[in-house]
């Protein structure tokens, strides 16, 4: 007899399936690549751009190559399977880093763009990482899966700030040993996809065979229109502080052991709640799960708008990571919920080609933002944004919670 474990064997993992189990493995080894890039690159770019208003483009051109490999992936998944294309992704991420070793060797700006542009087409795979976790979820688990495959990123939040900064030192030419470790982590992420596809549940199963839903089947749907604008903004606010982070404490002459520390929070703040999100979801439900992640979202602006002592950025960043974790849980939460298990490639693809697009214009405008603004003006947008959504999010929810009581009143005087 199977069913939902209970005590600590629910927070323990027990019950997800060992296909699960490699996908955290794997999701664990995305995060501790991108980890390097979200603590390095934005200051090696620094280091190399012509003027400090380019310095976030390396940064940006992950994402903007990623909006389109998202998009791509989500496609492709639908006719060849999610291993083949997250394998494809990871060999890229390995050229990419190869590009990027070169690019800091030569004091290339040019080629560390191409470099993590080149890296930026394994982005998909910490994407679709989650919907290939739930479709593999046993019966009455998704939410539960979906918080758990984050996992993967707790451990990359504690140990890959600190490997990033280490490895950055492992040669004469500092940061080409952190750029040798994405490829590293990118080659073990094939190793563990492979192993993947040889269980007994294969993407096969799950993908190829059931015909894609289309989008227009659901886009009248209110979960996915608002799951798409929570993820969104999630990805869009969470990319803008996340890439000033490391600036402002730099320009701040914060030593750069902080600047690793606020980046480190801010992965703990993304990653650490996935033990308990996914019962407060399961619990509450995913729009006010939602809501949570927003007014954390904005007490984060607050604390940035507030000033740039080392307090300012370890708050801002951490109440940013955690209001991320709930966006991006509770919105997935509402996409997995349009289609049936294996049937979501062109709805995926859709999700995480909006939810890139706003990520790319975060990355490309928040260098410019901070260098006319400041580390607290760069929280302006953020606060303004976290007030509207909560305002959209407010009224969904209780229209939602007021059409229920309609018909649950109805039901009854029926009765």
């Amino acid at each position: 007899m199977t069913g939902i474990p209970t005590g600590w064997r629910r927070y323990a993992g027990f019950g997800i399936g060992r296909s699960n189990w490699l996908l955290v493995a794997a999701q664990t080894c995305y995060f501790m690549g991108t980890t390097i890039d979200m603590t390095l690159t934005a200051i090696v770019g620094l280091s190399l751009a012509p003027t400090p208003a380019l310095a976030t483009v390396p940064l940006a051109s992950i994402t903007v190559v990623g909006m389109f490999a998202s998009i791509a992936a989500g496609l492709l998944a639908g006719r060849f399977g999610y291993v083949r294309v997250m394998i494809g992704c990871a060999l890229m991420a390995v050229f990419g880093a190869g590009v990027s070793v070169f690019a800091v060797t030569t004091e290339s700006f040019l080629l560390l763009c191409c470099g993590t542009a080149l890296a930026g087409a394994y982005r998909p795979i910490g994407g679709y990482i989650r919907y290939m976790a739930a479709d593999r979820a046993p019966a009455g688990q998704r939410e539960r899966v979906l918080s758990f495959v984050l996992y993967g990123g707790l451990v990359a939040a504690f140990i890959g700030p600190f490997m990033a900064t280490t490895s950055a030192g492992f040669f004469a030419v500092r940061y080409t040993g952190a750029y040798m470790m994405v490829g590293v982590y990118a080659v073990l992420i094939i190793l563990l996809l492979l192993a993947l596809r040889a269980t007994d549940v294969g993407p096969k199963v799950e993908v190829e065979k059931p015909t894609p839903l289309p989008v227009s089947e659901v886009r009248g749907k209110r979960e996915f229109r608002i799951g798409l604008l929570v993820l969104a903004s999630a990805g869009g606010m969470m990319t803008m502080i996340m890439a000033v982070g490391p600036l402002g404490s730099h320009h701040a002459e914060h030593a750069p052991t902080l600047g690793a520390a606020i980046i480190q929070w801010h992965l703990v703040g993304m990653f650490a709640p996935g033990i308990i999100s996914g019962n407060v979801l399961a619990r509450i439900g995913a729009y006010r799960t939602a809501i949570i992640g927003v007014a954390l979202f904005l007490a984060g602006a607050i604390s940035g708008v507030l000033g740039d002592e080392f307090v300012h950025f370890l708050l801002a960043l951490t109440f940013n990571g955690i209001g991320w974790n709930f966006l991006y849980l509770a919105g997935t939460t509402l996409l997995v919920r349009c289609y049936p298990p294996g049937r979501g490639a062109r709805i995926q693809a859709v999700a995480e080609g909006v939810r890139s697009a706003t990520a790319v214009a975060a990355s490309l405008s928040a260098s410019t933002i901070f260098v006319f603004l400041g580390w607290q003006g760069t929280n302006v947008p953020v606060l303004v944004l976290s007030v509207l959504l909560l305002v959209v999010l407010l009224v969904v929810y209780r229209t939602s919670a007021r059409a229920s009581g309609d018909v649950v009143h109805s039901e009854a005087k029926e009765s």
